[in-house]
């Protein structure tokens, strides 16, 4: 398969464009859409619980509203998490970053996105790494906020790390070396080949979000990303098969 059997499909938040973002059965859903690594978003609840949610507010996709850092895990799952896309998806609860660890089942590698609330989580990288260190998983930790980065370098620097970043940062690939990062997690339209190839001399990995055209995503394969993450692996997956053909 050459250079394409080395690309990540990363089913952003599940397949969101297919299912309610970030729930068992957006995740389930991308696997079976092809997708080889799932990309979800993890905040701290009231109670320590590392929940599977991508805002900090509840609002958006719950059928409830409150701050996640305000809120039990109890007071969470009172809400419903899928009805808000399709009634179909009606019952959809908001997981926990354990239940789709425990879904997964090392069926494919997971790109964790720590989140913040009002501010960064006091405590939140401890909980992570233990509750990694309880599982046989692929994992990459990712995040716009350096100090999480940081920190898990310090107290776990076996884990893989990898900086979200939106808009251009000149000097982001002598960073990640100084910082002992693995890898970059740019806005896909940052990604050109001065980019790749700085990133390849450095052993950077990089992986691009959030695309759902198959024009961009051909283009990024071209440019030889060694991920792209899309709303809809099952459009990705054949991008994907016709290239190789």
């Amino acid at each position: 398969m050459g250079r394409l059997g080395k690309l990540e499909l990363i089913g952003h938040r599940g397949a969101a464009g297919r299912a309610p973002e970030n729930t068992l059965v957006s995740f389930e859903k991308a696997i079976n859409m092809g997708a080889t690594m799932l990309e979800l978003d993890v905040h701290l609840s009231k109670d320590g619980k590392l929940m599977v949610i991508h805002d900090h507010d509840i609002t958006r996709t719950t059928t409830g509203n409150g701050l996640v850092e305000n809120m039990t895990l109890e007071e969470i799952r009172q809400y419903d998490a899928g009805s808000w896309m399709n009634s179909d998806f009606r019952g959809e609860k908001v997981p926990t970053l354990q239940e789709v660890l425990d879904l997964v089942d090392g069926r494919v590698s997971l790109n964790i996105e720590i989140k913040a609330g009002e501010q960064v989580y006091a405590g939140l990288v401890d909980k992570l790494i233990d509750v990694i260190a309880q599982y046989d998983a692929q994992i990459v930790i990712s995040s716009f906020h350096r100090e999480y980065l940081k920190e898990i370098k310090e107290k776990a620097p076996a884990i893989e790390v990898a900086l979200l970043y939106s808009r251009d940062l000149p000097d982001v690939l002598d960073e990640a070396v100084n910082e002992r990062w693995e890898g970059l997690h740019p806005y896909y339209k940052l990604v050109d080949a001065k980019l790749m190839e700085g990133a390849r001399r450095r052993g950077l990995a990089v992986r691009a979000w959030t695309v759902d055209e198959p024009g961009d995503m051909t283009h990024l394969i071209q440019l030889g990303v060694d991920g792209i993450c899309t709303n809809f692996p099952d459009i990705l997956r054949s991008v994907v098969t016709d290239l190789e053909i």
